[in-house]
């Protein structure tokens, strides 16, 4: 049985009532996307467009398996 690779992790929130999934954070790493879900459930984060406090969400992982959108995802990451 093959395992497909996973380079990253996605962090998305959905928001009640809402389909789309927004992504909040990428990481490299599942120990540490889960360890920012268990942050963001105590510490409520807010929206980076509104300013506003994010409430009503629901927290997802997301692996990344392509090598195309782990690129596109990192490119503008200022470190």
């Amino acid at each position: 049985m093959r395992t497909m690779q996973e380079y990253c992790y996605k962090v998305c929130y959905k928001k009640q009532g809402k389909e789309k999934l927004k992504i909040y954070i990428i990481t490299n790493s599942y120990s540490l996307a889960e360890w920012h879900i268990r942050w963001y459930k105590n510490h409520t984060p807010e929206d980076k467009k509104t300013k506003q406090p994010l409430e009503n969400v629901t927290w997802i992982i997301v692996p990344v398996t392509s090598y195309a959108e782990y690129k596109y995802l990192w490119r503008d990451v200022p470190f």
